[in-house]
């Protein structure tokens, strides 16, 4: 991920926590043999006049009471641990620890408890859980766009509502359907076209592997310095580009893997109508400062500056690759690239001849 969301906007998490301490409750009474209250009162008292009126949360609940009180108490606790288990979302990113799906529960418990807590993320938009999440969020993040790819804007506070994806899929870890910090805005064709039901935990082999934490350290340098700049032909100038990310590592991977990162910004951005476009805006910078070249040193000044100047532009319309991208024309200027020197020093425009002085008119 190009930036972390702050943990913060994931703290009015009273919902989900309110499910999973009722359901915490039932199981407790039937290991004890104890009648289970009648609605509402087996939620936390501070929550139970929100639910009163909430039928089809109590049908649920019912339903997953049912469920329950035919398993076996070792079942019934497999089930727990599951509970827990599948909310240690950081520790199961960091793969510090593991959980069962869905699909490994008892049987009977399957359809009921996913009803059940899918119904509880389905109350957090009438609750306005999910718009306050989102304008908090977009009041901390640098900009908005989608921090899975940089490059698909995010609507204000107010607009229809951002995919809200379910990081870790809910169809295999229903008991998190409802926790904030599972649920992250990303852009629409990321959720939709890329991630869809993808599992950061898991290969398709099964196999567990690290993935970023949407609510945790974000911290990666975008590097394009091993691309190939073409110095023989009149073909693009860069013959192929090499994304790499510093650091690399094993989460960065499953970044790449789920999102198709590279490949997106190789087609959609690194593409020949695009570069044209950014050494044209390259040319409008130099104009306006009055740059001229009368050599090597001052085109490699002008596009360090240029450089310099989109590293501050941050994430903003994909300046963060604009500025890659000139890191990397940077390097290939200092090495003495004439192709691209000859490039740059055409698109800088050389020296303006000085005005010559006026000759005096010489007295009578």
């Amino acid at each position: 991920m190009l930036f972390s969301y702050p943990v913060a906007a994931a703290a009015e998490n009273w919902l989900h926590e309110c499910l999973v301490a009722a359901v915490k409750t039932v199981h407790q009474l039937i290991d004890e043999g104890t009648q289970i209250p009648k609605w509402p009162n087996v939620l936390p008292a501070v929550h139970r006049d929100r639910f009163s009126s909430r039928t089809g949360l109590a049908e649920r609940f019912l339903a997953y009471a049912n469920a329950i009180t035919a398993l076996s108490a070792e079942e019934r606790k497999s089930v727990l641990e599951a509970l827990d288990a599948q909310n240690k979302i950081p520790e199961l990113l960091a793969r510090q620890c593991d959980c069962v799906e869905l699909a490994d529960l008892p049987p009977g418990i399957r359809e009921p408890a996913k009803a059940l807590f899918t119904f509880g993320f389905d109350l957090l938009t009438p609750f306005e859980i999910r718009q306050r999440q989102y304008k908090e969020l977009c009041e901390v993040i640098p900009v908005r766009v989608c921090p899975f790819c940089g490059c698909e804007g995010l609507d204000a506070p107010g607009a229809p509502q951002e995919d809200l994806d379910h990081y870790i899929p809910r169809s295999k870890y229903p008991f998190a359907a409802a926790n904030l910090r599972n649920l992250a805005p990303m852009g629409g064709r990321c959720n939709s076209a890329y991630k869809k039901t993808q599992d950061p935990l898991r290969r398709a082999t099964g196999q567990r592997r690290l993935a970023f934490d949407p609510y945790g350290a974000a911290d990666l340098t975008i590097s394009l310095e091993n691309s190939v700049v073409d110095e023989l032909t009149t073909g693009p100038a860069v013959s192929n580009w090499v994304i790499d990310f510093l650091p690399a590592g094993e989460a960065v991977d499953t970044w790449d893997e789920i999102f198709h990162i590279r490949e997106r910004w190789k087609r959609d951005v690194l593409d020949e109508k695009t570069i044209r476009q950014w050494l044209g805006d390259f040319q409008s910078y130099c104009r306006r400062a009055k740059r001229q070249t009368g050599g090597d040193a001052d085109v490699i000044d002008a596009v360090r500056d240029y450089e310099q100047f989109l590293v501050g532009c941050g994430l903003g319309d994909r300046a963060f690759l604009k500025a890659a991208v000139f890191g990397l024309l940077l390097r290939k200027c200092a090495a003495g690239c004439q192709r691209i020197l000859l490039i740059l020093r055409d698109l800088i425009g050389p020296p303006q001849p000085q005005p010559q002085p006026q000759p005096q008119p010489q007295p009578q």
